[in-house]
């Protein structure tokens, strides 16, 4: 798997001068990396001021990854080139295949790949993503891309997927492995789950799918792992099969088995970034016991309602600051906390004058020991400031409780049952 994220030198077939062409965005993307390019067009001597080859097999040197993005009629032909070229990584961006009911060709494509030793990501998809080198396949212009971090997202869809990178980029959060995988016709989520889990740089995994390998819960995984299932219901499941050929299971079953080994389930986008967001940001809770600190009721009211609709969840402590409340009394607070809590929510009306005129106290000398912290806060400019702030002291803030709380127990629960599973 390596050698998709981190190749030295790329064959782009289909690259195009056209600006817009999804070969043209290609090259201008991976050209950004500064790995070595070979275009392919053979209508073009040159394209961007680097030289084209009619096919892979005319380069001398040799080529890592070969990202294809040409009708879905030619990639057998290019598949057998890169074959002989002696490539071992292909990414085919291309559609047309298994998801329009092209079952056949895909299974051309796969079976000319294994008989060369070629490892295929695709079709139909839009690629990796590498967040420390910043190597990436897209054909995406003007896209948000996060720094390097600890999470690995896996994604059959390359729209769901770039949104996910720009929220993650939006909110400071780091990456380190991204894969649209597509149709997944040979390597799929167990092939990447398994790769990853011994990239020193991956400590958690997200994933949409909307089908999942046989092999999926055939194994127990070594780092936590959040699942987003599309294809749910009979609607779902029909947009799932136009979309990537996908053959979706029972929810309800689906959803038994990910407890039973131990896998974190979101139950939609917005409860997925929050739990990739606190498990980038901060430990493990060791336990639901929490504590509210807050300088205004209304959030807080909200918040200890939700909590105690929960399994793994409970309050232990609501400590009301009232709106005179400075950053040194949410320090005190912080000092003043019982060994048992195991989550701190600090609730925060930025806009109160003693705590707006003394906030550079609170991130001069916050301390976060060994609890896990998390915010909430609701306005607009002023609090999107201190959220990048509070970012900085890795606490991640939430402007919807109810998201928060939906995704502390989850994170509970695999903390206390899921991992052990």
């Amino acid at each position: 798997m390596e050698g998709f994220f981190n190749p030295k030198s790329v064959a782009i077939i289909g690259a195009s001068s056209v600006e817009g062409k999804i070969g043209y965005e290609i090259l201008k993307n991976v050209k950004k990396s500064g790995v070595k390019i070979f275009p392919i067009n053979p209508k073009r001597e040159e394209i961007e001021g680097i030289k084209c080859y009619k096919s892979v097999r005319e380069v001398r040197e040799e080529i890592d990854l070969a990202i294809i993005s040409i009708p879905a009629s030619q990639v057998p032909e290019a598949i057998e080139d890169c074959g002989k070229k002696g490539i071992k990584h292909v990414i085919i961006i291309s559609g047309g295949f298994k998801e329009t009911g092209n079952v056949e060709l895909e299974n051309e494509i796969v079976k000319k790949a294994k008989s060369y030793g070629i490892r295929i990501i695709g079709p139909n998809c839009i690629g990796v993503f590498n967040g420390k080198s910043g190597f990436n396949t897209f054909f995406q212009r003007h896209m948000q891309l996060p720094e390097k971090g600890n999470v690995a997202i896996l994604t059959q869809s390359g729209t769901f997927g770039i949104g996910l990178l720009e929220k993650l980029a939006e909110e400071n959060i780091g990456v380190a492995k991204f894969v649209s995988y597509g149709n997944k016709a040979d390597v799929n989520e167990v092939d990447l789950i398994e790769y990853l889990e011994s990239d020193d740089e991956t400590k958690l995994i997200a994933i949409y799918a909307e089908d999942f390998s046989p092999d999926f819960f055939k194994r127990r995984y070594k780092k936590p792992i959040i699942v987003l299932k599309g294809g749910r219901g009979e609607a779902g499941k029909k947009a799932a099969q136009l979309h990537t050929g996908a053959m979706a299971t029972d929810y309800d079953v689906f959803r038994g088995v990910c407890n039973q080994y131990g896998l974190i389930l979101a139950d939609n986008f917005a409860e997925l970034f929050a739990i990739i967001k606190i498990m980038s940001m901060q430990a493990l809770p060791k336990n639901g016991n929490i504590a509210i600190i807050t300088n205004g009721a209304g959030p807080a009211v909200i918040s200890a309602d939700l909590i105690d609709e929960k399994r793994h969840l409970k309050l232990v402590k609501l400590d009301d600051l009232t709106g005179s409340a400075s950053a040194d009394e949410y320090i005190e607070a912080i000092k003043n906390l019982d060994d048992d809590i195991g989550i701190v929510i600090l609730i925060f009306v930025f806009h109160d004058a003693p705590l707006a005129s003394s906030l550079h106290k609170f991130y001069e000398k916050f301390e976060g020991g060994e609890k896990t912290y998390v915010a909430i806060a609701i306005g607009g400019k002023f609090v999107k400031e201190q959220k990048i702030k509070l970012a900085s002291l890795s606490i991640p803030m939430f402007d919807e409780p109810s998201i928060l709380i939906n995704a502390l127990d989850k994170i509970v629960w695999f903390k206390n049952e899921g991992s052990s599973s």
